[in-house]
């Protein structure tokens, strides 16, 4: 099935959102680390997959500071990325390359890479709040000593920010069949702090009235696996899409619960907030 208006708006709003939060808070840190060969093989036996203990990378090129994830060292080489030595593509936002199955790296071989990891890592999500708040676990990025192994697609990481559609309306707005596109996102916040949940909470505050581009599938530079395939510069991208555009009306921020009953029942160690976000777009849905 095709994307539709409210596909492309949340991956729209991701992308906003994720960049926003690196540029302005600069909430990233630059790292290295070896990757291990995985037994997950999510498109086996087509891929073979070495992963980080850390997810998710950077990858905006506009995030200038940033180490980006361009390849791998094997045993201690020069850096090698995708094309050579049987590196299919990297997936910055699992944190794993993937190597094609004539690939002769084995698990004697050692690799390594340097890259920035992000401070919260940023998903789209259609799970209830209190699902994420109540009854998922997070693992918290490794800040200690401990057997280090490569995070499999499946673990989810935290400090993260989880973007959901809430719903919304259109209404009508001129003839010639002009609506106007209401849109609500609610994005839930969780964090291993006081201070990066107050700071991330702000950053998002400050995003009311802005103008978000509106993204084709097309211009991001990810396969249909998720694998970046090209350069991602949002800060380019976004210079590209005067014409096609949706507006921030307003947004609230709760740190209180609506189901206050269920907090003792939330890791200590997590700091959480909701932010809702109003959307409005003037477009012409039935042409």
């Amino acid at each position: 099935m095709k994307a539709q208006y409210i596909n492309k708006l949340m991956s729209s709003m991701l992308a906003f959102v994720d960049h926003k939060i690196l540029l302005k808070g600069q909430a990233y840190e630059n790292h290295g680390s070896n990757f291990y060969k995985t037994d997950t093989q999510l498109f086996s036996p087509t891929y073979e997959t070495w992963a980080a203990p850390f997810k998710q990378m950077v990858c905006d090129q506009s995030i200038t500071e940033a180490t980006r994830f361009t390849g791998v060292s094997i045993d201690g080489g020069p850096e090698v990325g995708i094309g050579v030595s049987g590196i299919a593509f990297l997936q910055h936002h699992q944190g794993q390359i993937f190597f094609d199955n004539t690939t002769e790296v084995t698990e004697s071989h050692t690799l390594s890479g340097n890259y920035s990891i992000k401070d919260f890592n940023t998903y789209l999500t259609s799970e209830a709040e209190e699902e994420l708040l109540f009854n998922t676990k997070f693992e918290l990025r490794p800040k200690a000593n401990q057997t280090v192994t490569g995070l499999s697609p499946e673990t989810q990481t935290y400090p993260a920010i989880f973007l959901k559609d809430n719903g919304g309306r259109n209404s009508p707005f001129a003839f010639g069949g002009l609506d106007l596109t209401n849109v609500s996102v609610r994005a839930i916040v969780l964090a291993d702090s006081a201070f990066r949940l107050d700071a991330v909470c702000s950053i998002m505050r400050d995003l009311c009235y802005s103008t978000v581009p509106l993204l084709e599938p097309a211009d991001l530079p990810y396969n249909a696996l998720g694998g970046c395939t090209g350069e991602y510069n949002y800060t380019g991208l976004q210079a590209t899409k005067s014409s096609a555009n949706f507006f921030i009306d307003e947004v609230f921020i709760s740190k209180r619960l609506e189901n206050a009953s269920e907090y003792k029942k939330i890791n200590k160690s997590v700091y959480s907030a909701l932010v809702d976000f109003e959307i409005s777009d003037i477009r012409t849905p039935r042409s």
